[in-house]
């Protein structure tokens, strides 16, 4: 099961859904022995339903949602990092810059918070997404947007303030990205997609 199928988002393409964390109610805690953890299959199967769900998920998330289902100690902790870095070495997850996610997906979406839902910081959506988000904005309004409107609108997309704080920073480095990537042109004025990105 994955997010990538969910519904998309409306004022906008197919490229946006709604943000809907992962569920994982079948994980049981009462399994945690204090010597040696959860056992080995239930956990990796949790840590990897929650990234094929959300990711590219960042360590942080990962880590949150599996506090909040398990009993929160070092000990535990230390079992969850056992278990990603396990999975990352046998090549059933990726890392890149601490965001989590299955091997070799592009990501294809980005996700905006419901209503009522907490919002995610910036620093806890991946570049990729980020970068989605904004090549979207201009693939729905092409040439009808400027490098500084992309970044307002993609910061209003994820929720956070287009004006303040650490989002239009990083949002115009990854503008500037796509821009040097070649998938976006008409810099700065009247941005438009180029095709097949």
């Amino acid at each position: 099961m994955s997010h990538r199928t969910s519904r998309s988002v409306s004022d906008h393409g197919d490229w946006a859904i709604p943000y809907e964390p992962a569920y994982i109610a079948d994980l049981d805690p009462a399994t945690a022995n204090q010597h040696i953890g959860i056992p080995r299959p239930p956990l990796e199967a949790a840590v990897h339903r929650i990234v094929e769900m959300e990711g590219p998920i960042h360590r942080e998330v990962l880590s949150r949602h599996l506090g909040e289902l398990l009993y929160r100690s070092g000990r535990s902790q230390r079992w969850e990092e056992g278990t990603v870095e396990r999975l990352v070495e046998e090549g059933r997850l990726a890392e890149t810059d601490g965001f989590l996610d299955i091997p070799g997906r592009p990501c294809t979406h980005a996700r905006r918070p419901l209503p009522g839902l907490t919002k995610r910081p910036v620093e806890h959506v991946a570049p990729a997404e980020r970068q989605r988000a904004l090549l979207g904005l201009v693939e729905d309004r092409p040439r009808r947007l400027s490098a500084e409107q992309a970044v307002a609108e993609a910061a209003r997309f994820f929720g956070w303030s287009p004006s303040t704080g650490r989002a239009p920073a990083r949002l115009m480095a990854d503008l500037y990205r796509l821009r040097d990537t070649g998938a976006v042109t008409g810099w700065p004025g009247k941005l438009e997609p180029v095709d097949g990105s």
